[in-house]
């Protein structure tokens, strides 16, 4: 029997949901996007981050994120381990959702015109969703410049019908 791949436009309204809740949770982050200057993008792909797998007491690697941290912030089920490595396996490309890009500046850094090529850009990490889409683990980079730049993670559930941020933490400063 074939693999099955994880079909990303069944989640894309839940990722757009997902992006306008952290774009308007952290006011810094929206004050820069919705500036009338336009020195910030937010990157027309997602990233797509690896699991570290390994249960040793070392963080992960670059990107990875680590299963037992995926597992403490959204749950350990069995559907959700399985649902965590289906979201991450695949190396398709996974666009900002249109509902995004039509409300917030989004470009893709490839085309940029001579002067964008300086300004500042998000890049946000390819939401990874609890098998039941109640709960999502969320990675944003800012990038300011070679030395200049911070990231977070975000964790956010769905209450009656809405994702909300529940908390987020700093993971790099440059």
């Amino acid at each position: 029997m074939p693999e099955k791949r994880f079909d990303y436009s069944k989640v894309e309204k839940d990722y757009a949901e997902i992006l306008e809740a952290i774009l308007t949770y952290n006011s810094y982050i929206n004050g820069t996007i919705k500036s009338e200057e336009p020195k910030t993008y937010i990157e027309s792909i997602f990233t797509k981050d690896s699991i570290s797998t390994s249960y040793k007491g070392d963080p992960p690697p670059g990107d990875e994120i680590g299963i037992r941290e995926l597992f403490h912030h959204l749950g350990d089920s069995p559907q959700d381990f399985i649902g965590f490595l289906n979201q991450t396996r695949d190396r398709d490309t996974v666009y900002i959702p249109s509902a995004i890009a039509r409300k917030f500046r989004v470009k893709d850094s490839n085309k940029l015109i001579a002067e964008e090529r300086f300004f500042t850009k998000m890049v946000f990490h390819l939401p990874i969703l609890t098998h039941d889409r109640q709960k999502a683990f969320v990675s944003l980079d800012y990038l300011c410049g070679g030395w200049c730049g911070e990231g977070w993670y975000f964790i956010l559930e769905k209450t009656k019908g809405k994702w909300k941020v529940v908390k987020y933490e700093g993971t790099w400063q440059a």
